[in-house]
């Protein structure tokens, strides 16, 4: 017996035909058994004719440490808001750990608020993994006050991280810029002995990184990355603004991904990245949202939203990026709502002053992106019903406001 049927739901399947059905759900130890008309027998049978099913999104870049930047004054570069990341940990250092857990558990709350089950973000250990997510946590690399102390013995101490179900790490290296060619080196041997690991990078968000990077190197970030063998299947590169011919041929041929963050890159004042050339080039393309500082929102359909009216590319292109093409990365069962993919699954209103028509339903998510959905199920568990998030919103609130009174007694930087 199932232990849930739901019934002629209007379902986004996002399976190979991009299907659009009204039709039953059944689900079995949180995984999706059945698809179709019939009456089965269940446990549990929910009545979804007044919603839209679609598969829970997955956001592929997002920092869970920087919720209290939130809010800074505006106007500053890429390389500005990092010293500016500094600053504040130098500043409430002693306070870091209590601070890092309020601002952990307020990006994932958000997050899943607005349909995001799947996240990949450096660091976010245990809080990330205490949440009902898909969490995809990266030890740091970079050589900076904030997490140089993570480059020591890195090589062992990646493997002594916490195990948890719903947990899977990679290595974060922030970026060229942020690391010598000592480490550089270490991370290529790194890598060549653990090639099942993912890797994930920030490379050519700004001019100015690219310009320390050719003076330094004489090359691009990306032709950096080859040199040392640090491109392939497994490694995702972050923004990607500023590539050129060869930096796209050189990702197309290693056959790495990119995430793209258009309302960070706006916000700190970088172009975006040309989405239809890698798309044209059969570059796996996903969207994140960055940090809740620098985009703002959590909300990853508003950042799907500017990447639509920039890169001027079909609605259904977008909606695989926040699906099934980071679910493809990160080689997990989500993304679908298909047979033996996880039951991850988001309910819309129909009745929404927001939806329109069936086949204009992706359209209508995308561009009104306020749309929220009013029931979210995690591994075949409702963990939002009627708008109501079930477990650790009362603390993640509190916790938070007591923060803010702490930290606006001790100036924040601004």
């Amino acid at each position: 017996m199932l232990d849930f049927l739901i019934k002629n739901g209007t379902i986004l399947t996002q399976n190979n035909k991009r299907e659009v059905l009204i039709a039953n759900i059944g689900i079995e130890k949180g995984i999706i058994k059945y698809i179709g008309s019939k009456n089965l027998n269940a446990k549990k049978v929910i009545d979804a004719s007044k919603y839209i099913i679609t598969p829970g999104f997955v956001n592929a870049h997002i920092h869970f440490g920087e919720y209290y930047l939130r809010g800074y004054h505006g106007n500053i570069s890429t390389e500005e808001y990092i010293l500016l990341g500094e600053e504040f940990y130098k500043k409430f250092k002693d306070k870091n750990d209590y601070i890092r857990k309020s601002s952990i558990y307020n990006v994932v709350y958000e997050s899943i608020l607005s349909g995001s089950l799947s996240l990949m973000g450096v660091r976010g250990w245990p809080y990330v993994s205490r949440m009902p997510v898909n969490a995809f946590l990266g030890y740091p690399i970079m050589n900076s006050d904030k997490k140089g102390q993570y480059i020591d013995n890195f090589e062992q101490r990646f493997f002594e991280l916490e195990m948890e179900d719903n947990t899977k790490y990679f290595i974060g290296l922030h970026s060229t810029k942020w690391v010598d060619e000592k480490i550089l080196i270490r991370l290529s041997e790194f890598i060549k002995k653990n090639q099942d690991i993912k890797l994930t990078v920030h490379v050519c968000e700004s001019k100015q990184e690219i310009e320390f990077v050719r003076n330094k190197y004489g090359i691009t970030p990306i032709e950096l990355l080859y040199k040392y063998n640090l491109l392939s299947k497994n490694t995702l590169l972050i923004h990607c603004c500023y590539l050129s011919k060869q930096d796209i041929k050189i990702i197309k041929e290693t056959g790495a991904s990119v995430v793209v963050c258009f309302n960070s890159n706006l916000k700190l004042g970088n172009k975006c990245c040309k989405v239809e050339k890698l798309l044209e080039n059969n570059i796996n393309v996903m969207i994140g949202t960055d940090g809740p500082a620098t985009c703002d929102s959590m909300n990853i359909l508003d950042t799907a939203k500017t990447t639509a009216l920039i890169a001027k590319i079909p609605e259904q292109d977008i909606f695989d990026m926040i699906t099934i093409n980071p679910s493809k990365y990160l080689e997990i069962n989500t993304g679908k709502i298909e047979n033996d993919y996880k039951a991850d699954l988001l309910f819309f209103e129909k009745a929404s002053t927001k939806i329109t028509y069936t086949n204009s339903i992706i359209n209508n998510l995308i561009y009104s992106p306020d749309i929220k959905p009013v029931h979210i199920m995690k591994d075949g568990k409702m963990i939002l019903k009627n708008n109501k998030f079930i477990k650790k919103a009362k603390e993640i609130k509190e916790l938070k406001l007591e923060i803010i009174n702490y930290i606006e007694q001790n100036n924040p930087p601004s």
